[in-house]
């Protein structure tokens, strides 16, 4: 049954992203006013790693919101802590996978210049996310599979998210946006 909730889910997506259109623009920390963060919760030491991410991105003027992946129906206690960040779980999964509720809502709301997806492996349920994000500028880990990444880091080194983290700052403070 999961096999074809997912078919199901990517011919939606598909089919949603025939008719989605964003405004691709390249960003660096200087020109960006806005962000989102996306990141996976069970990722191991991925909240201290967003934390700082965070508090970089709001230390160089830039608005930030953070979505976390819960791979659960219910948010765990201890995240119910973590001041402004907003999760995403299983339970706001529609039957093909398709997120929904008002955080998701929240979600499409923002009209970030920058989207930052932590992510090592994309589900179907965030690619819907990522995909249907109006983000000026996406960016993700290199993957193979077909993505909607403006600017992807391959990481070849180290395969973790601390690591993905200090390329994105390394290599985003280096762009030279021609606006």
């Amino acid at each position: 049954m999961a096999g074809l909730r997912e078919n199901i889910g990517k011919q939606v997506l598909k089919k949603k992203k025939k008719a989605f259109q964003r405004k691709v623009q390249v960003h660096n920390f200087k020109t960006a006013k806005s962000a989102v963060i996306l990141f996976d919760t069970s990722e191991p030491d991925s909240f201290q790693v967003i934390k700082e991410f965070r508090k970089f991105i709001e230390n160089n003027g830039i608005k930030c919101a953070a979505f976390g992946y819960v791979q659960q129906k219910e948010i765990p206690q201890e995240m119910l802590f973590w001041k402004n960040y907003s999760f995403i779980t299983k339970s706001d999964l529609n039957w093909y996978m398709k997120p929904t509720g008002e955080t998701v809502d929240s979600f499409y709301s923002k009209d970030p210049d920058i989207m930052v997806d932590f992510t090592r492996e994309t589900p179907l349920e965030l690619q819907f996310l990522v995909q249907l994000s109006t983000a000026r500028f996406k960016i993700g880990m290199f993957t193979e599979q077909e993505n909607d990444y403006d600017f992807m880091i391959n990481l070849t080194e180290r395969n973790d998210i601390s690591y993905l983290a200090d390329q994105i700052k390394h290599y985003v403070s280096i762009l030279n946006p021609s606006n």
